[in-house]
């Protein structure tokens, strides 16, 4: 990464292409920035330079910020620690086992997940937080349009109550405290009752705030739902995390969420790996989005890939990288190059537009693309030695250079 000289009469940096949003590749290209909102996007030669100097990026391309649609920050210490191709249900397993071990390391753990996020170039998360605490160390590290959605699990009803105080209690501290935005994250269908769900859809009302749930992420999950039986199902028996007298709803992971009023309310929905045809129409016609995070989904060495199935049904994808205990890292140019790679046939701008555009639709916040008055959202690549302009960005040896939210280069 490099370091840019602040400067009181604003920033005007020069590079090889700019991309502002679909369809709109500039060459040698120029951007002027002045406080914390774009000026100007031009070819070079039209721009004006006279406030001066220019940062001169050489064959370098500008491209908006990256939105990180999914992430769980507080799970960055489980980096290479978690085993690639087991089972989801042992996976969650481990992952709870290891939540008793965030009460000691959670701040720096916090710390290091959100300098990977900015080194992978975005400058914007929706991070899904137990204790909401990653709002104060996003908002001092600058990532101020994040969201944090926080977490709540639990089936026995008679808890709903309790849990949707604590919930509460967290987003006030987060709205006084932080400037960053709550968000209620009910953790997935098979996880929370139907009235903690209630609840929380009555706090998202209350509060006017967005909602994320995981849903449809294995088969596991849609065998315990349809028919109450399975690995999962099995892990929480054991565990005594199933009621007395718990009984499946029936119906697959999407449906049942319907069901019960929650995708009324349009919320993120996370993975949907296991969403059928049914699924993904009615995603699309209820105006969701899905936080798709491939990287993770090939962690679990899934045979099934959703993207085409919930693109051709309308639905708007976002990009995301999920948490380190399930991916390599939280870079979003690692997980579009993946993407890349997997999807040779898939248009070079529309996987920019899950990490930029779609990923901003998802979160209903402002961003995802350059332009004049509009905020200085802005990642810097260094691109691959290549023709093509995809290869160029997503190639192997393409990095980023510095990422920008609102004029001020962000310190991974």
């Amino acid at each position: 990464m490099i370091t840019l000289q602040a400067r009181k009469t604003g920033t005007i940096l020069k590079a090889d292409a700019i991309w502002a949003g679909p369809g709109r590749l500039l060459r040698n290209a120029g951007m002027r920035i002045e406080g914390e909102n774009i000026a100007e996007i031009a070819p070079f030669d039209r721009l004006d330079t006279s406030p001066g100097p220019v940062t001169d990026l050489g064959d370098a391309i500008l491209l908006p910020a990256f939105i990180n649609a999914h992430t769980h920050l507080d799970l960055s210490h489980l980096e290479g620690k978690t085993e690639k191709g087991g089972s989801f249900a042992g996976w969650m397993l481990a992952v709870a086992k290891a939540r008793a071990l965030m009460l000691v390391i959670e701040k720096r753990t916090l710390r290091q997940g959100i300098g990977k996020i900015v080194a992978g170039g975005a400058a914007t998360v929706g991070d899904v937080s137990v204790s909401g605490k990653s709002a104060l160390l996003l908002a001092r590290r600058g990532l101020t349009g994040s969201t944090v959605y926080c977490e709540t699990v639990g089936l026995e009803p008679a808890d709903a109550k309790r849990k949707a105080d604590r919930l509460r209690s967290t987003i006030e501290g987060i709205r006084s405290k932080t400037g960053i935005r709550p968000g209620i994250s009910p953790h997935a269908p098979y996880s929370v009752s139907p009235e903690l769900f209630q609840r929380c859809l009555a706090l998202a009302d209350e509060f006017d705030l967005p909602l994320a749930v995981h849903a449809a992420e294995s088969e596991t999950e849609v065998e315990l739902l349809v028919r109450g039986r399975g690995e999962l199902h099995d892990l929480m028996s054991r565990y005594n995390l199933l009621p007395p007298g718990w009984t499946a709803p029936g119906k697959r992971p999407i449906h049942y969420l319907d069901a019960l009023g929650v995708l009324e309310h349009r919320p993120l929905l996370i993975h949907c790996y296991q969403a059928d045809a049914s699924e993904a129409d009615l995603i699309a016609r209820r105006g969701c989005s899905v936080a798709y995070c491939p990287r993770s989904n090939a962690f679990f060495r899934r045979p099934a890939d959703p993207l085409y199935l919930l693109r051709d049904a309308g639905v708007n994808v976002a990009l995301g990288t999920d948490s380190l205990a399930s991916n390599d890292s939280l870079s979003m140019l690692d997980e579009m190059r993946f993407l890349h790679q997997q999807h040779p046939g898939l248009d070079w701008e529309a996987i920019l537009e899950m990490g930029t555009l779609n990923a901003a639709c998802a979160m209903n916040i402002n961003g995802g693309e350059l332009s004049a008055g509009g905020p200085a959202d802005v990642t810097a690549i260094a691109p691959a030695p290549a023709t093509d302009i995809g290869e160029r960005i997503f190639g192997a040896q393409a990095s980023v250079l510095f990422t920008m939210r609102k004029g001020r280069q962000l310190r991974a």
